[in-house]
């Protein structure tokens, strides 16, 4: 009886995520000539839209710009889920047939992953817990890590359509404590981890691109600015100005899709 009380609850979830937000009316009729498009957007809180009240983050946003730049009828799914890390992002592509079906039914995925990986780690750094002589051992490992995660994430994402164009769009991460770091001299330490994990995302190919997010909110590596304006009151999240910013650095990657292989990807 609870197996069935289950399944009857994951089926209702299912429907209840393909109604969750058509960003543009959709005109029921046989006639209608507009194209649809289904919209995955996978993540963690940035992708949840947190502290955006207006517009409920950055996919929210795009997929807005989606359904006027394209006119089509634009359902989106929102799985992006607040804490998660690359860990947690690749083991739900892995084991969990909702995300597995949603990404494979999908025309349009959007992800962002990575944050919580360095957020951890600077943690236990300034907590003098990071391990090894320099106490710099984490950020090592995260980025090892992250490095692993972020490709096979990819392969996932790109396996789960099989060669179908697909529209496949992420994005590098800010810097949100650049002041704090630079006061307490330890930005020199700190943002080349950033940057390593930058460098990782902007060198994914494999048909996707990549939002240049941190050169919107923080400028460049040498001297990098404070991004406060974009940021809420917590000094991490993105206010709603900084998820307007996010959205339109994935809009301005225009929407052609890629038909790519995993067994091509890096």
């Amino acid at each position: 009886m609870r197996s069935l009380v289950r399944l009857v609850l994951v089926f209702v979830m299912v429907v209840a995520l393909t109604l969750v937000m058509p960003t543009a009316p959709a005109q029921a009729t046989t006639t209608d000539p507009s194209p649809r498009i289904t919209y995955v957007a996978l993540g963690d809180s940035l992708g949840f839209g947190l502290w955006d009240f207006s517009r409920g983050g950055y996919v929210y946003r795009y997929g807005a710009m989606l359904a006027a730049d394209t006119g089509a009828a634009v359902s989106l799914i929102n799985l992006s889920v607040p804490g998660w890390t690359s860990s947690d992002l690749l083991n739900a592509l892995r084991t969990r047939w909702v995300f597995r079906l949603s990404v494979a039914s999908a025309q349009v995925v959007t992800w962002d992953i990575g944050g919580n990986d360095l957020l951890r780690a600077r943690d236990r750094y300034l907590a003098g817990t990071c391990g090894g002589l320099d106490n710099q051992q984490c950020l090592r490992d995260a980025t090892t890590t992250f490095s692993s995660n972020w490709r096979s994430i990819v392969r996932e994402i790109v396996a789960l359509h099989g060669g179908r164009p697909t529209v496949y769009r992420t994005m590098d991460l800010y810097y949100p404590f650049v002041a704090q770091d630079a006061a307490n001299g330890r930005l020199g330490v700190l943002l080349p981890y950033l940057k390593a994990v930058n460098d990782i995302i902007n060198s994914t190919g494999c048909g996707v691109k990549t939002a240049q997010v941190y050169q919107a909110f923080n400028g460049s590596y040498t001297d990098p600015l404070q991004p406060s304006r974009y940021l809420s009151f917590d000094g991490y999240h993105p206010n709603a100005p900084g998820h307007a910013v996010i959205a339109g650095q994935i809009r301005a990657l225009s929407y052609e899709p890629a038909v790519a292989m995993p067994v091509l990807c890096p």
